[in-house]
């Protein structure tokens, strides 16, 4: 199989987030650009030059209703832990399927290609240490049904644990009720009364912690000379998670942190 180049891996990224946008706005499905793909557009009007991946949001209820309603049967592959056993995370990836991923790190999810990270937003009711306990609930959950995390820190925790995530990853155990227990905490707590929202499942936890209203609305932002929808609440997002989100980062912390290969199929 031939590799993708960097730019083929990002066009084929921007398509795939191309699709999705235009298959939201048909249905009214509200989604925005979140994480370092809203940084990047914001900074940088489209990707951050030495990253490769896009990540979107969508409130709890959008990105219940985009799972139920995508069609699957066309170019673009809609995976869950619902429909891959294998997939390890309590979010979808909507997957390129003219093209093939895999994993140098961690064993690969099989049908897996280039991809883009959908993650839902949710309300996590009234109070702040309401909220992060919350955060630091799913994380746990997502913690025991990520076979990724057993590589790089379990042994730390004792043995019991690292034990535990390799009965998980090879399938001995299912992860399928941790990933339920994320999503039930989410459809629990309406959005819409909540003071607090955001994305239980994000890599910078309690930052991820914000007013409702920083998600209640979208408005529109440039990325790779198209238009797509971010929080209208962004600046507060990225300062959040950033801090001085505009300033560039060291020489030597412009690197990608991903670990994988990509081809098209033969």
């Amino acid at each position: 199989m031939k590799e993708l180049t960097t730019e083929e891996l990002k066009q084929v990224e921007l398509d795939t987030l191309i699709a999705i946008r235009d298959f939201c706005n048909a249905k009214g499905i509200k989604y925005f650009l979140c994480g370092g793909t809203l940084l990047g557009a914001v900074r940088h009007k489209g990707f951050i030059p030495w990253d490769d991946d896009i990540d979107i949001g969508m409130l709890r209820e959008d990105y219940e209703r985009f799972i139920s309603e995508f069609d699957s049967s066309g170019r673009y592959k809609l995976i869950t832990h619902v429909n891959n056993k294998e997939f390890r995370h309590p979010f979808a990836k909507l997957v390129d399927s003219q093209t093939v991923l895999e994993e140098q790190l961690v064993r690969s999810t099989s049908g897996m290609g280039v991809f883009v990270d959908i993650f839902p937003f949710d309300g996590l009711g009234d109070t702040l240490e309401g909220a992060k306990s919350i955060v630091k609930k799913a994380r746990h959950n997502y913690h025991y049904g990520n076979f990724c995390q057993y590589y790089y820190y379990p042994l730390t925790k004792g043995p019991k644990k690292f034990l535990k995530n390799i009965l998980i990853a090879y399938g001995f155990i299912s992860r399928k009720p941790y990933f339920d227990a994320i999503r039930r905490k989410g459809l629990k707590i309406p959005f819409k009364t909540s003071k607090y929202a955001g994305c239980p499942l994000g890599q910078y936890k309690e930052r991820e912690i914000l007013p409702r209203e920083v998600f209640e609305d979208v408005v529109d932002v440039p990325f790779e000379n198209e238009t797509f929808s971010a929080p209208k609440g962004y600046e507060a997002y990225l300062t959040s998670l950033y801090k001085d989100y505009m300033q560039l980062p060291p020489e030597d912390k412009r690197v990608t942190h991903h670990s994988f290969k990509v081809y098209w199929k033969e």
